[in-house]
């Protein structure tokens, strides 16, 4: 009882103790994964962040390009921010994508997009290493799901 009781104390202060450190600014990188391409994201409050990508697919529906724009919300750093910044995040959002003429398949199709996620952007310069997996609701040509799943990273500019 008394070793549960001084755990649940140091997760405790561990926690409350988290000063939040994270980037701010415009972050610019590369995705690689489904679709493969690059990354943008703004953060708009300590804890909200606009995410796009432009990318090109060659997964299901054939070779595709594809735009999507998120709004993430993160939660505070799971580490020290000595040692970086790492939240999760989770956020929904859209995306458009535009399949190869050469396919039988649709040439437009128009999603939902919810993305979960990390990032780590290290202490000592303001780089960004993510990793995101994303469900995705077909609603045009025809409702389908399906999804994306992506690492990258990102350069962010006026952070730091």
């Amino acid at each position: 009882m008394k070793l549960k009781l001084i755990a649940a104390i140091l997760i405790a202060g561990l926690c409350t103790s988290m000063a939040v450190a994270e980037p701010s600014g415009l972050g610019l990188g590369l995705i690689m994964g489904e679709p493969s391409g690059f990354s943008l994201k703004v953060w708009t409050k300590s804890h909200v962040a606009l995410d796009a990508g432009l990318g090109y697919s060659w997964w299901r529906y054939g070779h595709s390009l594809q735009v999507h724009g998120d709004v993430l919300w993160h939660t505070n750093s799971l580490i020290q921010p000595e040692n970086g910044f790492l939240p999760l995040y989770l956020g929904v959002g859209a995306r458009i994508k535009l399949a190869d003429e050469e396919h039988d398949y649709p040439d437009m199709r128009v999603g939902l997009r919810i993305p979960f996620g990390v990032e780590y952007v290290f202490a000592s310069v303001p780089i960004g290493l993510f990793f995101e997996i994303v469900p995705i609701i077909d609603l045009t040509p025809e409702n389908d799901w399906g999804g994306n799943s992506a690492i990258g990273f990102r350069y962010y500019f006026g952070s730091h």
